[in-house]
């Protein structure tokens, strides 16, 4: 029972087995190998195959092929794995180590057999020398073994260096779920993923035709994320069946030619979808002006970017991103839920939530989001900065009314709160709680889960919990 134990260890190590060991109720773990009655039947692996292949599965590949050391029954147990992953970290890209990762996958692939694939990945620094290799990989993968979901991954130092995706991989009906990072994506005739339910593309090209063809070719696609991404100004998503759309950074690949930069100052990053239920915009715009067309069904927003701001271009640079947020919020006035994030880099990064988002331009933000649910406001200690005005005075002196805000409005969430700057704060969060009449909870987070809240805090939130609330049900939280 030794050789079962060893391998019963091993898979110990990995949270997603003990989470569904935990399941198994009828299999007792032993506490240590010095309660194993050697004569004893080796109950692992007298598992069924099924079983095994399963708890093999939440292995590394690597250790996965280890296993055939146990026993005569493990000799061949990992050949039938349904899912191949080879990961090579960044930190090991030498070209020994990526030389005997290559040879690993092949000789791998060589041995593998298991008549289907549900999924095929690898991570590692392509170089031009392997695109043979990864050639054959991905036919062994798709053609031979019908992936289902297959990831290519070639992150390396400076992502300069992109896979020439092959054109048998853009027909291909058995696919429900791609990732390529670091890919030449060009499909030279039509794409035909008939069966594609998510595509993830990162540190990559696109034009405004390549990503109409692939809308159009998968037509059941429901989930399109999008990270370090450039080549295109518009994007347009008609998929009735597309319901959620991730952007996260735009890849400025020219960002040490300032000139270049500059020069491409008008740049406008316009999203239509008028089927999409969930969008995340998330990170570094660099100097896109973000604008939202038809959304009509949306109903979550998550908003936390930034952008570039030049300290060389026109006078009206500072005017430009608060109009940008201001546009952004008229469109998502429908909205359900939105999140507001921060993301501040320096003096010439900006912020979404610090954009007009003080005094008077808080009270556009107050408005749109009485029609929300909730509303999660992100914090910088940027605001006052930015900002010269009196947002106390602002607050305490303003008489108009808001039905509603006093309607809707149930659920309001201040995240990134820390002691400089928590007193400018108070009256906003003060005249919440005199006109949200239905607000059911206001929490206040700290920038750090570990956070030590300061004296100062502390009687700034005594305070806070004194003011009045016009909602009976309304709870404050930190």
């Amino acid at each position: 029972m030794a050789k079962g134990y060893e391998i019963f260890l091993l898979l110990l190590q990995n949270p997603g087995f003990r989470a569904t060991l935990k399941q198994q109720k009828s299999l007792k773990i032993m506490s240590s190998p010095s309660n194993i009655d050697p004569n004893a039947v080796d109950l692992i692996s007298e598992l069924p195959e099924s079983l095994l292949l399963h708890l093999l599965s939440f292995l590394p590949i690597e250790d996965a092929v280890k296993t055939q050391v146990l026993s005569k029954r493990w000799e061949y147990l990992w050949t039938h794995l349904t899912s191949l992953v080879f990961r090579l970290l960044v930190s090991d890209s030498s070209d020994k180590y990526v030389g005997d990762f290559v040879t690993f996958i092949d000789r791998t692939l060589f041995l593998s057999s298991c008549s289907k694939l549900k999924k095929f990945g690898v991570q590692f620094a392509y170089e031009p020398q392997y695109a043979s290799n990864v050639d054959l990989w991905t036919r062994f993968a798709t053609e031979k073994k019908g992936a289902e979901e297959l990831l290519l991954d070639f992150l390396n130092e400076r992502n300069e260096v992109e896979y020439l995706l092959p054109q048998h991989l853009y027909t291909n009906s058995s696919f429900k779920a791609l990732k390529f990072s670091v890919c030449t994506v060009m499909p030279k005739g039509v794409v035909c993923w008939n069966s594609l339910k998510k595509l993830t593309l990162g540190w990559v090209n696109l034009s405004e035709d390549v990503i109409q063809k692939i809308l159009v070719g998968s037509p059941v696609l429901e989930i399109l994320e999008l990270y370090y991404f450039c080549g295109f100004n518009r994007l347009h998503v008609s998929n009735a069946n597309v319901k959620k759309l991730i952007l996260r950074n735009v890849w400025d690949r020219d960002e040490e030619e300032e000139e270049h930069r500059f020069d491409e100052y008008h740049s406008v990053l316009e999203v239509s979808a008028p089927h999409l239920h969930s969008l995340e915009i998330l990170g570094g715009l660099c100097n896109k002006f973000c604008r939202l067309g038809d959304i009509s069904s949306l109903v979550d927003a998550n908003l936390n970017f930034c952008t570039d701001i030049y300290s060389h271009g026109p006078d009206d640079d500072y005017d430009r991103y608060p109009n940008m947020l201001k546009e952004i919020l008229q469109s998502i006035v429908h909205v359900k839920k939105i999140t507001l994030g921060t993301k501040y880099d320096g003096s010439k990064r900006i912020a979404l939530s610090t954009v007009g988002l003080c005094g008077p331009g808080w009270l556009m933000c107050l408005f749109l989001a009485a029609f929300f649910s909730s509303i999660l406001v992100f914090f910088s200690h940027k605001l006052t900065e930015l900002h010269n005005f009196d947002e106390k005075s602002y607050w305490t002196s303003n008489k108009k009314p808001f039905k509603c805000l006093m309607l809707h409005l149930q659920d309001v969430k201040f995240i990134g709160v820390g002691s400089y700057g928590f007193d400018f704060h108070l009256s906003f969060a003060q005249f919440l709680l005199k006109n949200a009449r239905v607000l059911q909870k206001m929490v206040i987070g700290p920038k750090m889960k570990s956070c030590n809240w300061p004296e100062e805090f502390v009687r700034a939130a005594r305070k806070l919990l004194s003011f009045s609330r016009s909602s009976p049900n309304a709870v404050v939280l930190f």
